[in-house]
């Protein structure tokens, strides 16, 4: 059983600002909003890069979940910045989310750090997570890494792009030839048996697996090549919309663990692949 199918220059990259058939529903259209969202987000970047050379705070949120001053200044700054340029659009966002899922006009959804863990431990993987959502349908996807400058734009019906450069979905045929990443849900330490035996199954029936703890990069890797596949039994919107919409647009396949199209606005679990190894990977993660 498989996934069942719906349908390096720093500057931002005008060559994403094409036309696209979007809903009437937005002021302007998501081409026209590429270029002032790219340097939010890159603008965004340099309070990560500041704060992890001079030190931050780090507040325990819940067992095993904490969250950094850099998390709330990063949120803040692109939040006050979507305001001002989408007036009329909600915003979801991790710190600070909405209790009821946006269906009756466009919602921005953030993570202002994706890989907080990383980056209190100075470890320099982390990014920036930003997705547009008209109703159910994502439409717009950014993921930027300040650490490597690289970042990764997916326009509905126009590709994918990490910086200037177009990219797609790796061109791996068999899964004992690809690079598997996966995530854990350290919320759910109960679920690690279950987590551990799929992880298990897929590193003996493939090249090798990665864990990066960054499930926004672990998508945007899967479409622009570098991962063939990546799989993560519960993530929240914040997490995965971004990466979701890439991992499509450059060729690539997503579903849920039971096959089905991914809830945009609510935790779900998640299944990529370049759309070639799709029915022989997901047999061993999702098999009972």
């Amino acid at each position: 059983m498989g996934c069942r199918d719906r349908g390096c220059d720093p500057e931002p990259d005008a060559s994403l600002c094409r036309r696209t058939t979007v809903s009437p529903r937005f002021a302007v259209t998501p081409n026209e909003l590429v270029l002032p969202v790219q340097a939010i987000l890159r603008s965004a970047g340099q309070l990560i890069l500041a704060a992890e050379k001079g030190g931050f705070a780090i507040e325990k949120k819940s067992d095993k979940n904490y969250v950094t001053e850099i998390d709330l200044a990063v949120q803040k700054q692109i939040v006050d910045q979507l305001e001002k340029l989408t007036p009329d659009y909600a915003i979801m966002a991790e710190e600070e989310d909405l209790d009821d899922p946006v269906r009756d006009r466009p919602v921005w959804i953030l993570d202002p750090v994706d890989g907080t863990t990383n980056l209190m431990r100075h470890n320099q993987h982390s990014a920036i997570s930003l997705a547009l959502a008209d109703g159910d349908e994502l439409v717009l996807g950014f993921v930027y890494n300040p650490f490597l400058d690289e970042l990764f734009t997916a326009v509905r019906g126009q590709g994918v792009r990490l910086n200037e450069r177009e990219v797609r979905t790796s061109a791996v045929t068999h899964l004992k030839d690809s690079l598997v990443s996966f995530g854990t849900n350290p919320y759910q330490r109960q679920a690690a048996h279950e987590t551990f035996a799929r992880v298990e199954r897929v590193f003996l029936a493939s090249l090798e697996v990665r864990r990066s703890g960054v499930a926004a990069l672990d998508l945007a890797y899967v479409a622009c090549g570098r991962y063939d596949g990546f799989f993560e039994e519960r993530l929240q919107p914040w997490d995965f919309a971004a990466g979701l919409l890439m991992v499509q647009e450059a060729g690539g396949s997503v579903c849920n663990w039971q096959g089905l199209p991914v809830d945009v606005h609510h935790p779900d679990s998640l299944f990529a692949t370049n759309g070639k190894i799709q029915d022989e990977l997901f047999s061993l993660v999702c098999k009972d």
